[in-house]
C-alpha cells in the first residue's frame, strides 16, 4: 500500500485517500487514520473474495420464515 495515502489536512486532522482520490476522515491522529484505512482495505478485500458479513438483522438465515 502506498505510504502517501494518509495525510494531514489544513485543519490539523488526518485523512486517507481511496480510489478516485476520495478523502476519508477526519481522524484525530495518524494512527487512527492508519487503523481506519486498514479496516477499509480489509472490508474491500472481503467483498472481492466473496466473504460477505451480513448485519445480524439482515442475515439470510434470520430472514427465513419459521412455519
Amino acid at each position: 500500500m502506498s505510504p502517501n495515502r494518509i495525510s494531514q489536512g489544513e485543519d490539523g486532522q488526518w485523512y486517507f485517500k481511496v480510489r478516485g482520490n476520495q478523502s476519508m476522515g477526519p481522524y484525530p491522529s495518524h494512527q487512527d487514520a492508519a487503523h481506519a484505512l486498514n479496516v477499509y482495505v480489509s472490508a474491500c478485500q472481503e467483498r472481492v473474495e466473496g466473504r460477505i458479513r451480513w448485519p445480524r438483522f439482515l442475515h439470510p438465515l434470520r430472514l427465513r420464515r419459521h412455519a
